[in-house]
């Protein structure tokens, strides 16, 4: 065969390559946008050092100003000077709404529900944990904002154990600090931004995973928990689960139901750090909750790739079942950081925001009418342009969009954005090594500072609210 020839033939094998090696990252990645961050992530981490999920680009030292102070400027958790006696409005970075009343004269605000658990649980009446559950994209997925506000919280109303916990996560990047997983036997997952259900039945986390005879064990890194909960999806031809602390069995659950619906199984030890789950049959779990008696506990319920539109994957109803169930004093809500990379200030896309994150906090209310929600806006971003990282320009859009739809659905605002210093924050942090080099994803030492950040406000918060 002539040269010509023999080139041609190359050019199918070279495009069935990289269909199967698409194909691949699809299903080991979870989606097309999964792929897309990998594609995108830089390579070559040194073995053992943490990696984010998310669009990121190798950026240049960021050169700002250093005034030679390690702190950056932040919004003081103080209210303004001349704010109304009673008035609880504003309290730094935090903006609370009144749901009953007047600012002044409010019979209920919006924090209230959190605050009101906080002063359960001190007076040792709450009669469980006092749960937050965090929502969010790759930010939040990491762990490490939730991590250290955990952490905060237990050390102020004791460790209520790590919360509720993924089976078998949906990513490789949806991490939790306190517990280390394994499992075997095969499971399938799917969530609402990476590989999508039929059933739209995805549990109050967002994700699911399924097998037919897996085995998974979820082991504590500290601490010990006396209350394991199964969250699990009752389906025709459903088999059975069995949970042991241990090594010793405290509870099994029987999946098999006439019509798909949420399940729960519950059993109890002494003080226990190691959790199986064994199956036989076709099982399906949304995930597990690892409780003490008392103390808070944080759910980490990111998830990699996650954006405004995701939680239109879920079936309501379902989601506002599971929702109520999980009876989370605080619902914490964080996502943006991808919406920021392709919203621009004047695109429909922008302006339809607001009344699409209405939507997703819809559901919070009816699940949750005397509970807390509180939308956390996301940090700066910064883009390459010109030699130089300026803030993107969706940003003041973004999150202003964030704080309306957070207020007209009865949730209170955290505006991180402002907090760590608004327009050009993102590069001055990088400098301080706060953030990474995709200016989105905080480093250990930038979580810790916002959640610390961010206790201190809630703690203010609550002593307010308990002030005669």
């Amino acid at each position: 065969m002539s040269a010509p020839d023999r080139s041609w033939t190359v050019a199918p094998t070279l495009l069935w390559f990289c269909a199967c090696l698409v194909v691949a990252l699809v299903v080991f990645d979870h989606g097309l946008q999964a792929v897309a961050d990998r594609l995108t992530a830089r390579r070559g981490a040194a073995a053992g050092a943490q990696q984010v999920a998310g669009p990121t680009f190798a950026a240049k030292p960021a050169v700002v100003a250093d005034s030679g102070d390690d702190d950056v400027a932040t919004v003081p958790p103080t209210p303004p000077p001349d704010a109304p006696k009673g008035d609880r409005t504003h309290l730094g970075a935090l903006e609370d709404i009144c749901l009953e009343g007047t600012a002044t004269a409010c019979k209920r605000w919006a924090m209230d529900g959190f605050y009101k658990a906080v002063a359960e649980e001190k007076r040792g009446k709450l009669g469980r944990a006092v749960r937050v559950s965090w929502y969010g994209d790759s930010v939040i997925a990491t762990d490490a904002i939730p991590n250290a506000l955990r952490k905060r919280l237990q050390s102020e109303l004791g460790d209520g154990g790590p919360g509720f916990v993924f089976v078998v996560p949906p990513h490789r990047f949806c991490a939790h600090e306190t517990v280390t997983r394994t499992n075997a036997g095969g499971w399938e997952t799917h969530a609402i931004s990476t590989t999508l259900s039929p059933d739209k039945l995805y549990g109050v986390g967002g994700a699911s995973a399924e097998t037919d005879g897996g085995r998974a064990t979820i082991k504590l890194i500290s601490g010990t928990v006396t209350s394991v909960e199964l969250y699990y999806l009752a389906q025709p031809k459903g088999g059975r689960a069995t949970i042991a602390a241990d090594g010793a069995e405290i509870a099994h659950a029987e999946t098999r139901g006439d019509a798909k619906a949420p399940g729960y199984t519950v059993g109890t030890a002494a003080g226990a750090k190691k959790i199986d789950i064994t199956t036989e049959g076709r099982v399906r779990v949304f995930g597990v909750a690892l409780e003490n008696a008392s103390g808070a506990v944080v759910d980490n319920l990111g998830i990699v790739s996650v954006n405004v539109k995701s939680f239109g994957a879920h079936d309501e109803a379902h989601w506002v079942s599971e929702l109520a169930h999980r009876n989370a004093d605080l619902v914490l809500i964080m996502i943006g950081a991808n919406e920021a990379e392709w919203l621009n200030p004047h695109d429909q896309d922008t302006k339809d925001y607001q009344g699409r994150y209405e939507k997703v906090l819809g559901p919070l209310h009816k699940a949750r009418p005397n509970g807390s929600c509180l939308v956390v806006s996301p940090t700066d971003q910064a883009e390459a342009k010109d030699g130089a990282y300026p803030s993107r320009p969706v940003m003041p859009v973004l999150i202003e969009a964030q704080r309306k739809a957070a207020l007209a659905s009865g949730c209170a605002f955290y505006s991180t954005y402002a907090w760590m210093g608004g327009k050009g924050s993102a590069s001055r942090w990088f400098a301080k090594g706060l953030v990474s080099s995709d200016f989105q994803h905080l480093s250990h030492k930038g979580a810790d500072k916002l959640a610390d950040a961010m206790f201190k406000t809630l703690l203010a918060g609550y002593g307010r609210y308990a002030a005669p």
